[in-house]
């Protein structure tokens, strides 16, 4: 049986911009009531059906509240919200929740109380604090870090001190919190496209990934990297135009992954194709994918939106960050996770530029419409994730060639 390492978590690690986050509520386009599933624990579920308020609330209560009898996970899937129509029925037209309005914030199940907040305790040794991307107010956020994402950490009240208990040791384990700040100066070099940036990262952790186990001497080697890109230029000069279809492809296989299992967003997708001028064969397939229409709204997105890799920076920084990456279990979930990020970044370009299709608005309303769809889509469903990483390897292409053709944007 393997030994149980102990780790005493003593401070909290999270974005300098998550203790100004505050809900929108009202004024929020794309509300989290809506769109996707709502569901909680036992005990949440249990304090919902207690609740006792106004007839109307009792009678919207009785309405929407249901119990999860068979399924996956019932640990965290007992029960839900029948969301009939899309939407939460607890919901008002104004926007805000009648059951927190009559009950007070305690009476909401946890998944309402925290969301888009994040809280885990890490192997880093800290309390992990982040804010998912799949709400506006989070995005707004980071759209106006213009010096970048920072991180603070305070020490931790004596109530929210833990310890943990892990059975894996390892060198990257033990190292994890150095070699994803390393990671996270990658992604925050400003010298060069952003894009290259995430390259030159993934040609850092190949080391890893195929056995180094010294540290220390990883770092020194990075700090070389970062100042030259000489080491990933041959993968940034192929013609793009022979690489776009399949950064095409590729995010067109991921954009029908979500809208499949999202009926909020179907619009999305038919959206999307239109704007493309994509033609189906069995209503699933995908024909073709033409390169002109996204070059031409690839131009209209440069246009309007000067900023643009600095909210990619801010955005995917973050992301990095919420989702632990890298992963350092081993040095084959290290990659596994690295080609996951590739993946996602790739994604969430394409859905930056399709904001600016033809016939779309292309402002940030629309630009942060697209990136919620991308978020409640990927984000919240790990399974998701992972299949579609899992297909990237299955077709060999997981490579760091390939992730340049994911990256492969300027």
């Amino acid at each position: 049986m393997s030994e149980l390492y102990k780790l005493r978590i003593e401070r909290d690690l999270r974005p300098a911009y998550y203790d100004k986050f505050r809900c929108i509520a009202a004024n929020c386009c794309y509300t989290c009531c809506k769109g996707w599933r709502i569901a909680f624990d036992k005990k949440d579920y249990l304090s919902l059906k207690r609740q006792n308020g106004t007839p109307e609330l009792n009678a919207s209560m009785k309405k929407t509240l249901r119990r999860l009898k068979k399924g996956l996970m019932p640990e965290y899937f007992y029960g839900e919200f029948d969301l009939a129509g899309g939407s939460c029925p607890l919901q008002r037209p104004d926007g805000l929740c009648s059951l927190q309005l009559e009950k007070g914030h305690d009476a909401l199940p946890r998944v309402c109380k925290i969301f888009p907040r994040s809280e885990v305790y890490h192997s880093s040794g800290y309390l992990e604090r982040s804010l998912s991307p799949a709400c506006e107010g989070v995005l707004e956020l980071m759209w106006d870090l213009s010096e970048g994402v920072d991180f603070v950490s305070d020490l931790l009240s004596k109530k929210e001190r833990n310890t943990i208990l892990f059975q894996e040791h390892s060198v990257l384990r033990n190292r994890f919190q150095d070699i994803r700040s390393k990671c996270i100066d990658f992604l925050q070099n400003r010298k060069i496209p952003f894009s290259q940036r995430v390259l030159l990262m993934g040609l850092a952790l190949k080391d890893l990934a195929d056995g180094e186990t010294d540290i220390d001497a990883w770092i020194s080697k990075s700090h070389v990297l970062e100042e030259n890109i000489d080491g990933i230029r041959p993968l940034v000069q192929t013609d793009r135009s022979k690489v776009l279809p399949l950064f095409l492809s590729n995010n067109m296989k991921v954009l029908f992954s979500i809208i499949n299992t999202q009926n909020d967003f179907t619009s999305v997708q038919d959206e999307l194709l239109s704007g493309l001028g994509v033609q189906l064969q069995d209503d699933t397939l995908i024909a073709s994918v033409p390169i002109s229409p996204y070059l031409e709204a690839e131009s209209r997105y440069k246009e309007r939106f000067p900023n643009r890799d600095i909210f990619m920076e801010n955005l995917m920084v973050s992301l990095f960050f919420h989702l632990q990456m890298p992963k350092c279990n081993s040095g084959e979930d290290l990659w596994k996770s690295y080609v996951n990020f590739c993946n996602l970044c790739s994604f969430y370009r394409f859905m930056s530029v399709m904001s600016c299709r033809e016939g779309a608005s292309g402002d940030k309303t629309e630009l942060f419409r697209l990136m919620v769809c991308a978020s409640r889509g990927l984000i919240h469903n790990s399974t998701r994730q992972a299949k579609l990483r899992d297909e990237l390897f299955e077709n060999e292409s997981s490579s760091l060639a390939h992730m340049a053709i994911l990256l492969r944007w300027d």
